[in-house]
């Protein structure tokens, strides 16, 4: 078995996919790492081979591209995992205010945009914040900086200049562990949550009678989101996560009457 994720080592896909492994008793040589999410998801067409990706973070929001891959690939979701974020300004520099130009991931920005802005911070997008990192620590140029985790700075032998950049200091990232339809994997640990996602019909008030199918099963809604369509432009998908089990009568009830508002239901995990 293998898990797949986005990156290189020790980065925030990292320390997921490392709580991951630990239970299901995967080893840590087991863990490939891929340049991009669409590799991720390519490489889960093997059986017993796993997916751990971002979806999304509690400031900045969705990982569309993740969302998405869920239309194109015919998998399931077996799991998910929330972890905190904490950004590092890191340097080899030891004085802040030589601060020219700071190097992250556009969604570290996003996480991170209020303090950006008091400290007057030129931000400049790259792939990766493990990448900046390793940018920042191998350049002469001086004046540069990377906003990455502690590992980071450990890793690469930076200075820290401050910690805890994030806006919100909850900061979270919610990670889904994704697998095969017919993969016999189970996670052991269940929070009975349900993700799906639907197109209504172009009818008066769809969206209403689709999520009144929920209030009136007393099914609890933790999540909805709309997504462009793939189908014609400016329609819409949602994305609903809600509570219980699909085997209960008040969801199936849910779904039966969902049904009948949608042209369009997938159901994308039950874990």
């Amino acid at each position: 078995m293998k898990i797949y994720c986005q990156w290189v080592p020790w980065s925030y896909s990292y320390n997921a996919s490392n709580t991951i492994k630990e239970k299901l008793n995967i080893k840590s040589k087991n863990i490939e790492w891929c340049s991009n999410f669409n590799y991720v998801w390519d490489k889960i067409w093997v059986w017993d081979n796993l997916w751990v990706l971002p979806v999304e973070n509690s400031y900045a929001g969705n990982v569309h591209t993740n969302l998405y891959n869920f239309l194109k690939y015919d998998y399931k979701i077996i799991w998910e995992y929330n972890l905190k974020i904490r950004h590092c300004l890191l340097s080899k520099e030891k004085d802040i205010n030589k601060i020219k130009n700071v190097y992250a991931h556009p969604q570290s920005f996003n996480q991170c945009y209020k303090y950006l802005k008091t400290k007057k911070i030129k931000a400049n997008n790259y792939w990766d914040n493990w990448l900046a990192a390793k940018m920042v620590s191998e350049s002469n140029e001086k004046g540069i900086w990377a906003i990455a985790s502690i590992e980071a700075w450990e890793l690469y032998n930076l200075n820290i200049l401050d910690k805890d950049l994030q806006d919100q200091k909850w900061n979270t990232t919610r990670f889904f562990l994704v697998a095969k339809k017919d993969s016999k994997i189970k996670y052991k640990k269940k929070k009975w949550k349900i993700t799906i996602i639907f197109e209504a019909k172009d009818i008066p008030s769809s969206l209403y009678k689709c999520l009144w199918s929920f209030a009136t099963n007393g099914v609890n809604l933790s999540k909805i989101e709309s997504l462009p369509s793939y189908s014609w432009p400016f329609s819409y998908l949602f994305w609903l996560d809600f509570k219980w089990k699909l085997e209960d009568e008040n969801v199936k009830k849910a779904l039966e009457e969902l049904d009948f508002f949608t042209s369009f239901i997938k159901v994308l995990g039950e874990y």
